[in-house]
């Protein structure tokens, strides 16, 4: 099959098929190869057959036309134009070699060599019969042998669908982070609590890298010229981010060879028609296999990362809980015996409540005004150190007369945790601090040593 090519801006060339199946398109692995953009990947299919060579529609965007008549199949014969969107293809003749044409009469003539001439010819009462003439043998016409089949080029390893494999897998791992990364966006604002800008932040990238995870592996699939230089750049990037710098080295390695600049869109124009780079097979396998492996180290690096920072935090909370508790356990002992000594100091034998032991000069008359107070001012503020503190006295005693002063048979000074993983602490008139976790503590509870 001998196809003139001709392009809008006046190129030309001859392409010459010697197989009996032929795919027309953008696609590299098509076996005519046309960088038309209104040309489909996949545009049409030469058949050559008994009846001659045929054209069909592989179901193009734009349609086959056959001497100006859209068709969805269609043989052709020597002159034809044939048009896929702004391409035509003109069926040229097929250079046939010589045959020799012999006739009946030609078939039928007596051989030279039986031919005897009258005047030496012997009488004809001596002579014997003749012989019919011998026919010359003449060989059986034979079918011609079918053309040998065109050897097949080394392209680069494609899917189905005519996409390298590396740049499958690409697409794949891309789309397979939309919803990683919606998810991821949505978990980091719930351990936020949900409020503040940076929730709203994580939310917000969240979506971006969606959205970009999307495009890209759209791109890839569809084998955009831009999903490729997009592709670049982000590897280039990558090499920032530690676990995956192995993952982008190899991407952009894979980018840069001219069989991917090829399934891009780029093909190669060769002096029998358009053909896609040669490329080695074997490579793509390797590519994709080197990608995949450091894409799933980089994971889980970052998996173990993010598990042992957050191992870290555990440490660090446990440590500033337990330093909290302990700051929260020494005032607590520090109100018991600022309650023993006003029960010392004063003729009631009584507890006070916490503006007496702030301001004494309110419970014990005739206290002197410069006189010092049982507890420092910060014991006036509820809430300190993660816990809020509680004082709650009972049993008034009554004034005795020389001696009033407002006092109290009993007292308990309890202090809850603010922040999660605090316990509760107690402290009552024996001077021993009690401990419990998630309710109130009393005195039952083990003591705080």
């Amino acid at each position: 099959m001998r196809f003139e090519v001709r392009y809008p801006l006046g190129q030309s060339h001859e392409v010459t098929l010697q197989g009996t199946v032929a795919v027309i398109g953008r696609d590299p692995a098509c076996e005519v190869v046309v960088t038309d953009p209104k040309c489909s990947r996949r545009h049409a299919v030469l058949e050559a057959g008994p009846q001659g060579i045929t054209i069909r529609d592989a179901g193009s965007a734009n349609g086959v036309f056959v001497n100006d008549k859209k068709v969805e199949r269609s043989q052709l014969k020597e002159g034809d134009t044939v048009r896929l969107g702004d391409v035509v293809l003109m069926v040229l003749p097929e250079e046939m070699p010589g045959t020799l044409m012999m006739g009946p009469e030609d078939m039928d003539a007596p051989n030279a060599a039986d031919t005897v001439p009258p005047a030496i010819a012997a009488p004809k009462a001596t002579q014997p019969p003749a012989r019919p003439a011998a026919r010359p043998q003449v060989p059986a016409p034979q079918a011609p042998a079918p053309p040998p089949r065109p050897a097949p080029r080394r392209t680069p390893a494609p899917s189905p669908s005519g996409r390298p494999l590396t740049v499958t897998l690409l697409a794949i791992l891309w789309l397979v982070c939309i919803p990683l990364y919606g998810l991821g966006g949505v978990a980091v604002a719930h351990a936020l609590g949900w409020g503040g800008a940076w929730a709203a932040a994580a939310i917000g990238l969240g979506l971006v890298l969606t959205l970009v995870s999307g495009v890209m592996g759209y791109g890839l699939w569809a084998l955009a010229p831009w999903a490729r230089v997009a592709q670049i750049i982000v590897a280039a990037v990558g090499l920032l981010v530690c676990p995956f710098t192995l993952a982008s080295a190899a991407v952009l390695v894979y980018m840069a060879r001219p069989a991917a600049r090829a399934a891009f869109g780029r093909p190669r124009h060769g002096a029998r028609g358009v053909e896609a780079p040669a490329g080695d097979s074997s490579s793509e396998g390797a590519f994709a296999a080197v990608i995949l492996g450091t894409v799933l180290l980089g994971a889980v690096a970052s998996a173990a990362s993010v598990a042992m920072a957050r191992r870290g935090e555990g440490s660090m909370e446990e440590a500033r809980s337990s330093a909290r508790e302990e700051a929260a356990v020494e005032r607590l002992r520090r109100m018991a015996a600022a309650q023993a000594e006003f029960r010392s100091g004063t003729c009631v034998n009584a507890y006070a409540d916490l503006e007496a032991l702030l301001k004494p000069g309110t419970a014990i008359p005739n206290y002197r005004p410069d006189g010092p107070a049982f507890l420092p001012p910060e014991f006036a503020r509820a809430e300190a150190l993660g816990y809020r503190f509680e004082l709650t006295v009972d049993e008034p005693v009554p004034e005795t007369e020389g001696c009033a002063a407002r006092g109290y048979r009993r007292f308990a000074y309890a202090a809850q945790p603010t922040e999660v993983g605090g316990r509760h602490l107690r402290v009552g008139p024996d001077g021993v601090v009690h401990a419990a976790a998630g309710r109130p503590a009393t005195d039952a509870d083990p003591a705080v040593h």
